[in-house]
Parts: structure tokens; C-alpha cells; sequence
């Protein structure tokens, strides 16, 4: 009887302790977004609103800018993904041909912000058969150089710069959302990454590798792209990045409250 006892209490705390964590995780996901909101810039907003559907996007938009690199396929405006889907624009970004240059739409900040905290948020929606879709966070000014890339792999998982950290499902043929908080310091820097919204899960922290800090200080592009041997086409809606200075980071003090049993 004692030993049954002592096992359901063991139990118990095993599912209060995931429980807490849990909780923990959604309120580190959530507090940064009230930090910044309460001192925050808008260095970018991209919602396609104001774009004729089967054209490119124009080159301004709501905030910041958009640039597109064509190479072998396009990038055009179309009003939803699939039939059926919810009013409101969005980007179609196509490359139909293997070996060739990538195509991508590029979208730039309104100003740069140098360190601090960064949140994007942007929807996604990748049909099912499509290649890599590669994010990516780059410098601004020229040449525009890449420190951190989040690559989207074709069986729905999520792979940081080619790199071991490979986290999370996303789904194909159903938009969700990339939530991406970035504290960039003088001396370090760290990204939460986190998929949001109908059967997307997964997140991951990871920090930026030293040798390219002075490229994240001049951060104020995103690159949504394909290419290499890649084909296919995706989607990308509602791009908002928003800026905050001298907040203090949570994503460090807590990260063995974090840890899986």
C-alpha cells in the first residue's frame, strides 16, 4: 500500500513539475513580447494590404521596404494560399528550377536600431512537396551578409544554420506562425525561437555565434528564400518586427527550470 502510494506521488510530481514547465515556457514566450510592447519601435511592418494581387510587392510598405531577388522564379502577390482561406493578401515566393539562383523576398527595416531586443513575427504557410524554405536574419547595408538562418526541411522539421539544432514540426498546407525574440548585446547575443498556431509546435534558444556579432548589430533585413536544389513555393504574411532597448533578458535565468527529465 505505502509503495503504491509513494508511486502515485512520484507521478504526481512528475506531471506538476512538466505542468510548471510548461506554464514557465509560455510566460517566457509571452513576457518579452509585454517588455517590448511597453517601449518598443516599429522598424517593420509587411502585410501585402495595399498590393495588386499578381503583382510584385511594392517597394514600400506599411513600414520599411521590400526588394526581391528573382533568379529563376518570381515573386508575386496572390490573394490566399488555397481557396477558402481567410480574407487578407499575401506573398507567393516561386522557384521552379533546381541549380539556379535563389529566389527571395527581402525585407528591410525603416532604420537601424543597432543592439537591443528584436521580436519578428511573420506567417508561413508551405505546401506539402516543397523544398527547403530558408529565413534568414541578416545586416544591413552592403553587402548584406546572413548571421542566423532558419531552414524549414521538406519532412516538417525546423534546422538552425546547418547545423546540429534541429527542433519542433511545423505543418504543411496550414499557415502558422515563426516567432523569433533576438537580444542582441555588445558582447552576446541570443535568439528564442518559437512555432506558433494550429499543429506547429516547437522552440528553441540558441546563440548567435561570436564571429558574426558585428553583423547582428547591424541587423535590418529578413530574408524569406529558396533555392540551391530546391523547388516549389511558399507563402509569407503579416511580417511585423518590433525593437526595444535596455530590456533585460530572460531567456538565460531560466533555462535549467527548462530542462526535460
Amino acid at each position: 500500500m505505502s509503495a503504491g502510494m509513494d508511486r502515485t506521488n512520484q507521478n504526481r510530481s512528475t506531471r506538476h513539475r512538466r505542468l510548471a514547465r510548461t506554464l514557465l515556457h509560455g510566460l517566457l514566450l509571452v513576457l518579452p513580447l509585454m517588455l517590448t510592447a511597453c517601449n518598443s519601435h516599429t522598424a517593420l511592418r509587411v502585410n501585402f494590404n495595399s498590393d495588386t494581387v499578381g503583382a510584385p510587392p511594392a517597394p514600400l510598405q506599411s513600414t520599411g521596404s521590400v526588394a526581391l531577388d528573382l533568379g529563376a522564379g518570381s515573386v508575386t502577390v496572390v490573394a490566399a494560399p488555397t481557396p477558402g482561406m481567410s480574407k487578407g493578401k499575401w506573398g507567393r515566393i516561386h522557384h521552379p528550377a533546381a541549380s539556379s539562383a535563389q529566389t527571395a523576398l527581402r525585407v528591410d527595416f525603416d532604420q537601424l536600431g543597432g543592439p537591443g531586443r528584436y521580436s519578428l513575427v511573420s506567417v508561413l504557410y508551405i505546401p506539402r512537396g516543397t523544398g527547403m524554405v530558408t529565413v534568414a536574419l541578416e545586416s544591413s547595408g552592403q553587402p548584406v551578409a546572413s548571421f542566423m538562418h532558419i531552414n524549414f526541411m521538406p519532412e516538417g522539421h525546423v534546422r538552425i544554420d546547418d547545423g546540429p539544432t534541429v527542433f519542433g514540426d511545423f505543418p504543411h498546407d496550414q499557415s502558422f506562425t515563426l516567432n523569433v525574440v533576438l537580444d542582441i548585446g555588445d558582447n552576446s547575443a541570443v535568439a528564442q525561437i518559437d512555432l506558433l498556431g494550429g499543429m506547429a509546435l516547437g522552440s528553441a534558444t540558441v546563440g548567435i555565434d561570436p564571429s558574426v556579432l558585428p553583423l547582428a548589430w547591424q541587423f535590418g533585413t529578413v530574408r524569406y528564400m529558396m533555392g540551391l536544389e530546391h523547388t516549389g513555393n511558399f507563402f509569407v504574411d503579416d511580417i511585423l518586427v518590433t525593437r526595444a532597448k535596455d530590456v533585460p533578458s530572460p531567456l538565460n535565468i531560466t533555462a535549467a527550470a527548462l530542462e526535460t527529465d
